[in-house]
């Protein structure tokens, strides 16, 4: 879901790197990957999300939540003040 949101982000000029590409510099940079956790483990937690409407942040934060409170690398404030172990 992450992937996707970026790649959104990119499409409406939010950012300028596309998702693979910062995909590629952050796991290269910072050793940070994406968890393959399957989706409907995470669907099961998603459900239980009420913060939000935003279908991106639900599903981001519903993910870390299901793959046993992983932490979490944001720059969202809303998404840092609803799920602890996120950081920035």
């Amino acid at each position: 879901m992450v992937l996707i949101e970026l790649e959104y982000l990119r499409e409406v000029n939010r950012i300028r790197l596309s998702s693979r590409d910062i995909l590629l510099k952050v796991e290269h940079e910072a050793g940070v990957r994406v968890c393959d956790l399957a989706f409907p483990l995470v669907a099961e937690v998603v459900v239980d999300e009420k913060w939000t409407r935003d279908p991106f942040d639900r599903t981001i934060v519903a993910h870390a939540k299901a793959n046993g409170l992983a932490p979490l690398v944001s720059s969202d404030e809303e998404i840092r003040r609803n799920y602890p172990r996120a950081v920035w």
